[in-house]
């Protein structure tokens, strides 16, 4: 995938309700970051500037979802925008794979 097709998708992204959190795997890198990634989480992807270099980037998982604290004794909230991503991810016609509640897109295969 080269630069012009990460943009693109950053972009689509950005047009989420909100930036959807990811693991990302780099090509010179022997570990994912963050290593775990297998449950929903309460914070948000940083597609601005985290994202960055787009040309080093073996794969990518995003997780369509996150948990939102509404207060202490209230229940935890989940937010979903998988849907969204997905109409996104056919729109620009990129590859993407499902697996266990999250979409896992290649830059290199």
């Amino acid at each position: 995938m080269n630069d012009t097709k990460w943009r693109k998708l950053i972009a689509e992204i950005a047009r989420l309700p909100f930036p959807p959190p990811y693991q990302r795997k780099d090509v010179l890198q022997l570990v994912p970051e963050p290593e775990t990634f297998d449950s929903d989480v309460s914070y948000l992807g940083d597609w601005t500037e985290g994202i960055h270099p787009l040309f080093s980037i073996e794969w990518i998982r995003i997780r369509p979802r996150y948990v939102r604290h509404a207060a202490q004794l209230l229940p935890k909230v989940v937010i979903d925008c998988q849907t969204d991503l997905e109409f996104a991810l056919q729109s620009l016609r990129q590859p993407y794979e499902k697996s266990n509640g999250s979409i896992l897109i290649y830059g290199y295969r």
